[in-house]
């Protein structure tokens, strides 16, 4: 009996036991799922959260994290935080809780809503193992003017909305614009536009900037290069050429220099047209101006038949020429006249040339056929200028000379010629008797004597020196009437013509 007692007692035991052991084995399991919304750019979007289980809930203790630029919180059921964490911190009864959570977009784009922690209880106290969802918020093109601002409640004082005119379509400006849609090596900035903030991407390589755009009657935005020089806009269009490297293509800023078989035309790609240039020889390549991704601009070519772009190299050669920059004005214009002209200019040189030596071939002639004459003038007339050469006349035979109208020459001075070698011999035989001789027959002792010296001349028979001196030469010449005088006058003394012989 008493045996038995015992094990009735140990039965109940193990009865009243089995309940806790199964509650510890088997703990209450949960799942925190989401909602995934679409909305557009500017309006609200409500994710909701909600936990189930199979057991009786408590209680709910969540963070969830989100994207602060494509999501702003506005408000929540048990909800609070912001910047980018949220905690849901709620209670109720029976199999699900639910709450509900208000976002604004800000971006186009794919907005995730993830859990990054999560506890609760059941009913009994007990703690639930939750399984952990996420939500995907997927937000289309829509109105960026109605996102306010944070503090105020207000527009958000950007230059989102202003419109613009590119190629003569009218688009504006809009920050809504997710970061999956920014080109390989681009960033995220803001720049000011007509004194407003706006949303822009720039190459840091280079410091080139695009905004986008949408256009004013609907449809899809697209970026589009901004010149903060001159605030225009220009298509934009980025091309992958390599695994490493990508071109933007851009527009003539003036700078191309290329040769002159390249003809200036336009390149559409993707509906958007860009400057390029064309061999007129070979047109199934094309000379693009780009933007490589070191922040270079320069020119590439594009192979139609390929398909490819590459690095464009300038011919060696004469076509270098055609790079090098004009000049400009008048010297410019002779330039392109000569290079225009060249054929021309050549042959008109040539002909110049030919012209010139003809020319002084026949004044060689002239002045041969002139010396000529001059060597007869000269023979006909006696005149040697080896020897002695024409000297001008001078004083009063000058004038005569120049009344008669004839040149004033010197005659030659005759010089003494020996014609025979006998000469010599004779004069040698001239002795002292022959000029005794000579003195005799010719009487010029009576002469002599006849001859009144004193009388005449002041001077004495015997050779005495006259007691009378003669002071003026001029008196002792005038004293002779009957010797002819050249060019005498009667108040004239003495004159002599000289001629200069040097």
């Amino acid at each position: 009996m008493r045996r038995i007692k015992k094990a009735l007692a140990a039965f109940a035991v193990v009865c009243m036991l089995s309940p806790c052991i199964s509650m510890i084995v088997h703990a209450a399991s949960a799942e925190l799922r989401f909602t995934d919304p679409s909305t557009t750019v500017g309006a609200e979007v409500e994710v909701t959260a909600k936990l189930t289980s199979s057991s009786n809930l408590q209680s709910l203790d969540a963070t969830l994290t989100y994207d602060t630029s494509m999501l702003k919180f506005i408000s929540g059921d048990s909800v609070s935080g912001g910047d980018g964490t949220l905690n849901i911190s709620g209670s109720g009864s029976g199999t699900t809780l639910e709450y509900k959570i208000t976002f604004q977009a800000l971006a186009e784009g794919n907005a995730k809503v993830e859990v990054s922690d999560a506890s609760g209880t059941d009913a009994s106290g007990g703690a639930l193992q939750i399984t952990k969802g996420s939500s995907s918020v997927t937000i289309g093109p829509g109105d960026p003017t109605l996102i306010q601002n944070e503090d105020e409640g207000t527009a958000a004082p950007t230059g989102d909305g202003s419109q613009v005119e590119v190629d003569g379509v009218q688009y504006k400006i809009s920050n809504d614009f997710t970061d999956a849609l920014i080109p390989e090596g681009f960033v995220r900035g803001e720049t000011t536009f007509e004194g407003a903030a706006c949303q822009v991407i720039t190459q840091e390589a280079s410091g080139e900037s695009a905004m986008y755009l949408v256009p004013a009657e609907g449809g899809d935005g697209d970026f589009f290069l901004y010149n903060s020089n001159d605030g225009s806009f220009s298509p934009f269009e980025e091309i992958k050429i390599s695994q490493e490297s990508y071109i933007v293509l851009l527009r003539d800023d003036g700078s191309v220099k290329l040769p002159k078989q390249y003809q200036k035309t336009t390149f559409t790609l993707n509906g958007k047209d860009f400057t390029a240039w064309q061999d007129t020889d070979n047109a199934e390549y094309y000379v693009m101006y780009a933007l490589n991704k070191d922040g270079q601009k320069g020119l590439y070519q594009y192979d139609t038949v390929d398909k490819t772009y590459q690095r464009y190299l300038k011919h060696s050669g004469s076509d270098d020429t055609a790079d090098k920059a004009s000049p400009k004005g008048l010297w410019g214009k002779i330039l392109q006249f000569i290079e225009d002209f060249l054929d021309i200019l050549v042959i008109v040189a040539i002909a110049a040339f030919l012209v010139l030596v003809v020319a002084l071939i026949v004044i060689g002639v002239k002045l041969h056929h002139r010396n000529l004459e001059l060597d007869d003038l000269y023979d006909e007339y006696g005149i040697d200028l080896d020897e002695e050469e024409a000297v001008p006349a001078k004083g009063k035979k000058a004038k005569a000379v120049a009344a008669k109208g004839e040149p004033a020459v010197r005659k030659p001075v005759q010089k003494a010629k020996v014609e025979d070698e006998d000469d010599f011999d004779d004069f040698e035989e001239f002795e002292d008797d022959d000029f005794d001789d000579f003195g005799e027959e010719a009487d010029f002792e009576e002469e002599y004597d006849e001859v009144d010296y004193e009388e005449d001349y002041g001077y004495d028979n015997d050779g005495d020196e006259s007691e009378e001196l003669i002071d003026d030469l001029d008196e002792l010449l005038s004293s002779q009437p009957s010797k002819k005088r050249g060019h005498m006058e009667e108040d004239d003394t003495f004159k002599v013509d000289f001629i200069d012989l040097d």
